[in-house]
C-alpha cells in the first residue's frame, strides 16, 4: 500500500489533472455509507440494543477510498486550489446526477419490497430492513437543504417523513401494527407524489439545484476528459445554465461545460455511476 500511496503521490505532483477527477470521486463514495453507519448505528431497536451498521464497504474499497482521501491531502500541499476546485465540481456533480426526488423515490421503492415482498426472519414485519435503506436518506433531510430544489422537497414532504418515521418507532416499541399501516399511508403519499413529479421535470435550473456550480467561472481544473499530458490544459470557463432530463428509465442529465477552448463540451451524468 506504501508502494501505492508514493505513486499516486509522484504522479500527483507531475500531473495532478490527471489524478484529481479520480481521487475526488473516490473519496465520495464513502460518504453516504458513513452517514448510513451514523444513522443505523445511533437508531435503538426495541431490545435496547444498537441496530447493526447499513451497509459495510469491502477492505479493498475501504482501502481505495482511503488511499485516495490521503493522497488528495498531501496534494495540497503544491495545488491546494486545484484539489478543492475537484472536490466542489465532482460533488456537485453527483448531486445533480441524482437529486433528493429520486433518492427517495428509489429508496421507497426499494423499502417498499423489502416491506411486502421478503421474508423477514426474526424481524417483526422488515421494519429494520426497511429503516436500514431509509436511513442515510433521513440524516440527509434532517442535515438541512443547501439548495433551493431540496427547500422545495424540505417543505413538499418533509412533514409526511417524518411523521412516518415517527409511526416506525412507534411500531418497534409497541408491535402495533396500525403504527405500521399509518407509516405506509405515509410513505406510499409520498412515493405516488414522486413519481408524478418526476414524469413532468424535463428541465433543471442550475441555479436552483446547484448554485456552487453556477458560481464556478474561470477554474484551473480541467473539463472533464480532456486532459492530455504535454498538451495545453483546457479548463473549466462556466457551467451551462440549464440541464436537459433525458426521458429514459435512470432520467440521466445533459450537462453543458465552457472550455477556455472557446468550446462547448457536453456530458451525460447517470447517478450511481
Amino acid at each position: 500500500r506504501k508502494a501505492v500511496q508514493n505513486l499516486l503521490l509522484t504522479v500527483g505532483r507531475l500531473h495532478p489533472q490527471a489524478l484529481i477527477y479520480p481521487l475526488a470521486v473516490a473519496s465520495h463514495e464513502s460518504r453516504p455509507r458513513r452517514e448510513a453507519e451514523r444513522s443505523t448505528a445511533a437508531s435503538p431497536r426495541p431490545d435496547g440494543r444498537q441496530a447493526a451498521a447499513a451497509t459495510s464497504l469491502p477492505l479493498f474499497s475501504m482501502g481505495r477510498i482511503s488511499h485516495a482521501e490521503a493522497t488528495l491531502t498531501m496534494m495540497r500541499a503544491h495545488c491546494d486550489t486545484l484539489v478543492e476546485q475537484a472536490l466542489l465540481v465532482s460533488n456537485e456533480l453527483i448531486r445533480v446526477a441524482i437529486l433528493w426526488p429520486e433518492q427517495w423515490h428509489e429508496s421507497l421503492e426499494q423499502a417498499y419490497r423489502r416491506y411486502f415482498e421478503q421474508p423477514h426472519a426474526g424481524e417483526p414485519r422488515g421494519i429494520e430492513s426497511t429503516l436500514a435503506v431509509l436511513a442515510p436518506l433521513y440524516a440527509r433531510l434532517e442535515a438541512g437543504a443547501s439548495t433551493a430544489h431540496e427547500a422545495d422537497f424540505v417543505a413538499a414532504y418533509a412533514a409526511d417523513l417524518r411523521s412516518a418515521l415517527a409511526h416506525c418507532h412507534e411500531f418497534r416499541l409497541s408491535g402495533d401494527e396500525a403504527q405500521l399501516q399509518a407509516a405506509w399511508t405515509r410513505f406510499y403519499e409520498v412515493l405516488r407524489q414522486l413519481g408524478r413529479q418526476l414524469q413532468q421535470a424535463r428541465t433543471l435550473q442550475l441555479r436552483d439545484v446547484s448554485p456552487r456550480l453556477l458560481k464556478a467561472t474561470n477554474l484551473e481544473i480541467a473539463v472533464p476528459g480532456t486532459y492530455r499530458a504535454n498538451a495545453p490544459v483546457v479548463a473549466i470557463r462556466s457551467f451551462a445554465p440549464a440541464i436537459r432530463v433525458m426521458s429514459s428509465k435512470q432520467r440521466p442529465r445533459k450537462l453543458s461545460v465552457y472550455g477556455d477552448d472557446g468550446s462547448l463540451h457536453d456530458f451525460l451524468l447517470k447517478g450511481h455511476e
